[in-house]
């Protein structure tokens, strides 16, 4: 009776191993997940990165869910959507049988590569985040900047967009600077304003020639001689930018709506410019794309394994 604990801890001791032992485990694929892996490598600046290549049936999570067996993160499907606006005609619309390719950090939940087929306009489009000169920003294939600046809108310069969830809807947030001043574009008559010091100053416009309405959202000051129902000349100062209380950072939220209710994205309704890279930035570029051509290939013939 003795000798039971002592036979048993001898079992407990027993190694076990994963591979037959006279084999090297060199000679085996090792994956995260044995039932449904997910190739992963590192990015140009030694990142973790990850993998990711499905047709859409359903939402974009539901689609990713059914192959990889797991959640995508919100912040991948957000990054998408900014991504998949600027290539849709500055519209956030998927319909079933899109496909989405791509590369993203794990770490930063950032996209550092996509490939986006649309299946009803039968196109094929690639886009790259790549630092030429003044930041991170995405490149579609043949080095022009994603977004194109708007010439004739409310804000100076060219400041890049975000998006935030209103009402669930993602509306444009123009990046600029605090105390930036906000003109008015066209000739407008000013409908509702008001200066909330826990929201931020809104705008409600009409743009008298277009019969458009503009909103502004997250404006630190309203200039304080406006007054309701009263019009205002093209180049008026109307206000200051400020922060976006919802995800703290400056800038402000400006979309517009026609009088049926439906949305206009800035980008349709202005006057737009894109801008390339210069040519000393090309070859640079060109490298990232002949990484994420082999890494796509590596991937694919990863996944003709296992799926």
């Amino acid at each position: 009776m003795n000798r039971e604990p002592a036979e048993r801890e001898e079992e407990e001791e027993k190694p076990f191993f994963l591979y037959p032992t006279d084999h090297s485990s060199l000679d085996f694929l090792l994956t995260y997940d044995v039932d449904l892996p997910q190739f992963r490598t590192f990015s140009p600046e030694g990142d973790n990165i990850l993998y990711a290549d499905f047709v859409l049936k359903g939402t974009i999570a539901d689609s990713f869910n059914r192959k990889y067996n797991t959640k995508i993160p919100q912040q991948i499907i957000k990054n998408i959507q900014e991504i998949v606006y600027f290539l849709n005609g500055f519209k956030i619309r998927f319909r079933e049988g899109d496909a989405l390719t791509f590369f993203y950090n794990e770490k930063t939940g950032e996209i550092l590569y996509l490939k986006y087929k649309n299946s009803s306009a039968r196109t094929l489009s690639e886009v790259y985040l790549f630092d030429a000169g003044s930041g991170e920003k995405y490149f579609t294939a043949d080095g022009y900047e994603l977004q194109p600046c708007i010439t004739n809108g409310p804000f100076k310069g060219c400041p890049r967009v975000r998006f935030l969830y209103e009402n669930n809807n993602l509306v444009p947030t123009f990046e600029v600077p605090v105390n930036e001043e906000v003109r008015l574009p066209f000739l407008a008559k000013l409908m509702e304003f008001d200066q909330s010091r826990g929201f931020g100053g809104s705008m409600e416009l009409i743009y008298s020639n277009y019969a458009t309405r503009a909103f502004f959202r997250g404006l630190a000051e309203i200039n304080p001689g406006l007054r309701k129902n009263a019009l205002y000349k093209e180049k008026a100062v109307v206000g200051r930018s400020g922060y976006i209380f919802s995800d703290k950072k400056s800038g402000v939220i400006y979309y517009l709506r026609k009088f049926d209710n439906s949305i206009v994205s800035p980008f349709v309704f202005h006057h737009t410019e894109s801008r390339q890279m210069s040519e000393k930035s090309m070859l640079n570029f060109q490298i990232i794309r002949n990484f994420y051509s082999k890494a796509s290939e590596y991937a694919r013939n990863f996944e003709r394994e296992y799926f």
